[in-house]
């Protein structure tokens, strides 16, 4: 029977591409975005807010979120946040104004705030820990694919259907795909088609399995690792949201390309991060196997993803838009790098106390802090500055904090070799 032994990798395929599907809900609103600030008469400040609002449920979800996964099974829960996803899309196709695109949007932050968490839990639960880096790095790589597939073919129905029908299609998308999941999906320890192999591989080096109902936050606060992991992931998501909510936008006021030619421009530098994304899994785990510490082989893709961002500095400054472009996409590419390094070591730090849900929960919840502040610095920024210059210099100066908080702020220890004996 074909993929009998690779059945985890399905899992994680699947998880790779409910994550680009999460991402395609967010950016359609971007491609949509300057042909709304025409037809509504709005300003990029407004708009910022706007792009912004769907972190705001989004944050003060998570912590919830992240218990409920330790407490739902995924399979249940995946299928229902990716209904809600649908239901926001198709509710932001019917609005008449601006303001009423509010609503749809903060519904979003509510159905997707247990993705990520449901999204390590579910990798956590078929995965090694030998092969985690490769697993996270899969489903950091749907942030990439469904941000280099969503902007090109959104740009292509705003431009030729009209700014609704991107939400129209972007909702049947998760629909469908919520009908899939829960007919397709199952928990490793209830799936028949899981071969006695593969089981044996998975079971011998993985935590035993345990759903827990609550998650003792003493166990997670007090956690040093966790807070620096928080603190790196806080300016990462400030350049990953400024990115998804900004770059169409940008491409046109900077730039002056069209919004299809801004759609097609902004897939480029997310394929290059799609490539670079499962390279960097590759690079933890060959480490981790090779006897560097678990923390040390992660921290060695967290820094390095920082230390390429920075060429966001390029970006503001090129004078030309195939240099900008270029620029972009090796500063796309860094964060995507670093970003599935922060849940491997989520989950390396707290999967032994079976709080894998509660804890990505936690480090999404106040990371996505950054993730809120992004669009709306920027909008206000280029706004006040009729630029995207200021706001691309401040991105690359969190880009080189968080590679000082991932370099500094986490401890290395002393661990045997994967697969030596205890």
């Amino acid at each position: 029977m074909p993929f009998r032994n690779n059945r985890r990798w399905l899992v994680a395929t699947f998880v790779l591409v409910i994550t680009a599907i999460a991402y395609i809900d967010r950016v359609n609103l971007s491609i949509a975005a300057p042909v709304l600030t025409k037809e509504f008469g709005t300003n990029t400040a407004v708009m910022g807010l706007l792009l912004s609002s769907f972190t705001w449920t989004y944050t003060l979800c998570n912590l919830p979120a992240g218990m409920l996964v330790d407490r739902i099974r995924t399979r249940v829960l995946y299928s229902a946040a990716l209904t809600v996803w649908a239901a926001s899309s198709f509710l932001t196709a019917a609005v008449n104004s601006l303001g009423a695109m509010f609503g749809p949007r903060l519904l979003l932050g509510i159905g997707e705030a247990p993705f990520a968490p449901a999204a390590i839990r579910t990798l956590s639960d078929w995965l090694p820990k030998k092969e985690r880096g490769m697993g996270s790095s899969m489903f950091i790589s749907g942030v990439a694919f469904g941000s280099a597939v969503g902007p090109p073919a959104l740009a292509y129905l705003v431009s030729e259907h009209g700014w609704r029908s991107c939400f129209i299609v972007s909702g049947g998308v998760s629909l469908l795909a919520a009908v899939i999941w829960y007919a397709w999906y199952r928990h490793p320890g209830e799936d028949q088609r899981l071969s006695p192999q593969e089981r044996a591989l998975i079971e011998a080096d993985q935590e035993p399995y345990q759903q827990e109902g609550r998650a003792p936050w003493r166990s997670i606060v007090k956690h040093r690792d966790i807070w620096a992991l928080t603190g790196g992931y806080f300016c990462l998501l400030y350049i990953l949201y400024t990115f998804v909510t900004w770059v169409p936008g940008y491409l046109v006021a900077d730039r002056h390309m069209t919004v299809l030619k801004s759609g097609l421009a902004t897939s480029v530098p997310w394929i290059c991060a799609f490539a670079v994304g499962i390279l960097a899994g590759r690079v933890s785990d060959l480490a981790l196997r090779r006897g560097m510490s678990t923390l040390n082989s992660r921290k060695i893709v967290l820094v390095s993803g920082m230390v390429a961002a920075l060429a966001i500095v390029g970006t503001a400054y090129a004078e030309s838009a195939v240099t900008a472009i270029v620029c972009l996409s090796i500063s796309t590419s860094g964060i995507i790098f670093a970003n599935g390094a922060v849940w491997a070591a989520t989950q390396d730090v707290m999967r032994q106390l079976n709080l894998t849900g509660s804890a990505t929960g936690f480090v999404n919840a106040l990371g996505n802090v950054g993730g809120i502040l992004g669009p709306i610095v920027t909008g206000w920024l280029a706004y006040v500055t009729s630029s995207f210059v200021a706001p691309l210099v401040v991105a690359a100066g969190l880009a080189l904090v968080g590679g000082l908080i991932w370099a500094f702020g986490m401890r290395a220890r002393v661990e045997a070799p994967v697969g030596a004996p205890a």
